[in-house]
């Protein structure tokens, strides 16, 4: 019996000793998890949409062509006279950015539907107006920007096309002669872009669009027309303003 007290009383006093032994080490501390955060940057494709108003100016001439000619045209090469006309504007544009440093270089391609016309009467012959009107824009142009964090500043240039209707008229007979045609030309711009959250950015953009005088032949339609052909100079200046999506951008690079 004497022995049993004894091993139970040894057990507890090593139960006792282990326990001020545990007592003694210190306490782990507790484990936070931090998320890193990449800078920002513009790297990346985007898709967006842009509204806006735009202004052409057109310019048009009566050369000394073969067609002319046969039309009783000796009095060309002539001026045709100029017309205006400012119209809204809407449209969507996709493109690619990336980023090195402070630089951002991209591509972009935009189109856009427009309702532009404008007339005139010709000075040698007030009985006969010249019109044009235009439905459809586009750019296809090169972007280099400098980036200052959220906010981007850019220039950009390439080529522009216009789809035009061209067409000649009287007081009597609303379509004389006219052709449709789908021009190219260049384009020059500048802009401003701010990202305002994460992927979304909006931006301000003026561009000028420039058609030089190419040769439209006039198909004839109402009575008495005949083939006749005219230099068309046109500019378009557009000013817009738009909302990106960039994809693939993510603030947050792991967490630990």
């Amino acid at each position: 019996m004497k022995r049993l007290f004894a091993s139970i009383a040894l057990a507890g006093a090593s139960l006792l000793h282990g326990a001020a032994l545990a007592a003694d080490l210190p306490v782990a501390a507790p484990v936070y998890k931090v998320a890193t955060y990449a800078p920002f940057s513009w790297t990346g494709f985007y898709i967006g949409i842009h509204a806006g108003g735009d202004f052409f100016s057109n310019d048009w001439y009566a050369p000394s062509s073969a067609n002319n000619v046969a039309a009783s045209c000796f009095s060309c090469p002539t001026s045709a006279g100029g017309h205006n006309g400012s119209s809204w504007l809407a449209g969507g544009q996709v493109g690619f950015n990336y980023q090195i440093a402070w630089f951002v270089g991209g591509v972009e391609a935009q189109i856009s539907a427009t309702n532009l016309h404008g007339s005139n009467a010709i000075p040698s012959d007030p009985f006969i107006a010249v019109n044009t009107k235009t439905d459809d824009i586009g750019i296809i142009a090169a972007r280099a920007g400098i980036a200052f964090d959220h906010s981007l500043f850019y220039l950009k240039g390439g080529a522009a096309w216009a789809h035009n209707k061209f067409w000649t008229s009287t007081p009597v007979d609303p379509v004389l002669s006219s052709t449709t045609v789908t021009r190219w030309g260049w384009m020059i711009g500048v802009g401003v872009e701010w990202a305002f959250f994460e992927n979304w950015s909006v931006k301000f953009e003026y561009d000028h669009m420039e058609f030089r005088g190419n040769r439209e032949s006039f198909a004839p339609v109402g009575f008495d027309a005949v083939p006749f052909d005219f230099d068309v100079r046109q500019s378009i200046d557009l000013v817009k303003v738009g909302v990106n999506y960039r994809f693939g951008y993510s603030p947050v690079v792991a967490k630990y």
